[in-house]
C-alpha cells in the first residue's frame, strides 16, 4: 500500500459522499459493539482476577454457556427479552449499554480519524477508559492492567504515529507531540499524588475522623487514570480535563447525596481482601476523571481556541486589549 492508498482511506466520513459515510460510520459502530460485547467480559472478571479469554461467557444465573447465536451484541439482548435462554434469570441491561457504548466509541473514532492507525488509538483509549469506570463504579477500585493500557497505549501510538506517519500526513504527530505526552502522563500524575496527600492531610486536620485511618481523600488509582489520559491527550489539555472532572463530579455527587441513596451500601465483596464498605454518599472519581479526559480529548482544543482569547490570553483577548490600552 502506498502512502497515496493509506491517505485515502484515512479521509474522515465528513469529507466523503453521504453513502460512504454512513457505511464507514457503521462499520466503525458494529465493529466497536463487538469489543463492547468483551469490555462486558473485562468490567466483570478483572475486579475478581479471573481471565478475560477462558472460560468462554455463562449466564451468572444458572452457568450455562452461552452460545454464539445469544452473544449478538445488543440484538440478543433485545430477542432474548432480557432473559436467559436456559434459565430465565433477567439479563441487566448494562449489558447492550455498554455494547452501545462500545459502538459509539467505534463510530466516534472512525468519524474523527477514519478507518486508520490514529482510529484505533482513540478507540482504544474510549474502551479503556468506560472499563475503568465501570469498575471503580462497582468496586472503587482502579485496575492497574487498564490503566497500564492507557498509559503505554498513549505513548506507544504516539511514537508509532511520529514514525510511521510524521507531521506531514494526516493523523502523523511530530517529537514534540510525543515529549507533550511523556510531559502530561508525569506531570499529571505527580500534580495529583501532591493534591490527594495535601487535601488528605487538611481534612484530617480540620475534621477528624471524616476519613479513616489508613484511607486517603482519594483513591490513588486516580493518579493512574490520570496519568493514562495525560499520555493520550498531552500536557496542554490536562488542566482543561481535571477542571471539567472536578465540576460535573462535584455536580453529581452533591446530587447524590442530597437524594440520600449513597447509604447504608452493602460491602463490596473482592476475592483474596476483606470486605469493605464505601463511605456514606461517597462517589468514586474515576469515571468522572475518564468523562474529562473524553471532553477534552474531543473538544479540548476547539474549548482553548475560543476561551484562551476570551480570558485574554490570546490576540484580541480583554486582558490583552486592557493591557494595550
Amino acid at each position: 500500500m502506498t502512502f497515496d492508498d493509506f491517505a485515502l482511506i484515512t479521509i474522515p466520513p465528513r469529507d466523503l459522499p453521504i453513502f460512504a459515510a454512513v457505511f464507514v460510520l457503521g462499520i466503525g459502530f458494529v465493529f466497536g459493539t463487538l469489543w463492547g460485547s468483551f469490555l462486558n467480559v473485562v468490567i466483570a472478571r478483572v475486579p475478581m482476577g479471573e481471565s478475560v479469554v477462558s472460560p468462554r461467557s455463562r449466564c451468572p444465573s444458572c452457568g450455562t454457556q452461552i452460545t454464539a447465536v445469544d452473544n449478538i451484541p445488543i440484538l440478543s439482548w433485545l430477542i432474548l427479552r432480557a432473559k436467559c435462554r436456559s434459565c430465565g434469570a433477567g439479563i441487566s441491561a448494562r449489558y447492550p449499554f455498554v455494547e452501545f457504548l462500545g459502538g459509539v466509541a467505534g463510530a466516534a473514532a472512525v468519524a474523527r480519524h477514519g478507518i486508520s492507525l490514529p482510529a484505533l488509538e482513540l478507540f482504544i483509549f474510549i474502551l479503556a477508559l468506560v472499563a475503568v469506570s465501570f469498575i471503580d463504579l462497582d468496586t472503587f477500585l482502579v485496575p492497574l492492567s487498564l490503566t497500564t493500557t492507557l498509559i503505554v497505549g498513549g505513548i506507544g501510538f504516539g511514537v508509532a504515529r511520529w514514525l510511521l506517519l510524521g507531521p506531514d500526513l494526516q493523523g502523523g504527530l511530530t517529537q514534540q507531540d510525543v515529549i507533550d505526552r511523556v510531559i502530561g502522563c508525569v506531570g499529571s500524575g505527580v500534580m495529583l499524588w501532591a493534591v490527594i496527600v495535601v487535601s488528605t492531610l487538611l481534612i484530617k486536620r480540620i475534621s477528624p475522623g471524616r476519613i479513616p485511618d489508613g484511607e486517603t481523600a482519594m483513591g490513588y488509582g486516580d493518579i493512574w487514570i490520570l496519568a493514562g489520559i495525560g499520555a493520550n491527550v498531552g500536557w496542554q489539555l490536562m488542566p482543561l480535563a481535571l477542571f471539567m472532572a472536578s465540576v460535573i463530579g462535584s455536580v453529581v455527587g452533591l446530587a447524590a447525596k442530597y437524594s440520600g441513596k449513597l447509604k447504608n451500601r452493602a460491602p463490596i465483596l473482592i476475592p483474596g481482601e476483606e470486605p469493605w464498605t464505601p463511605m456514606d454518599d461517597a462517589v468514586p472519581f474515576g469515571p468522572f476523571l475518564a468523562l474529562g479526559g473524553l471532553l477534552a480529548a474531543f473538544f479540548g482544543n476547539a474549548i482553548y481556541a475560543r476561551l484562551l482569547p476570551l480570558l485574554g490570553l490570546g490576540e484580541g483577548g480583554i486582558l490583552m486589549q486592557a493591557f494595550s490600552g
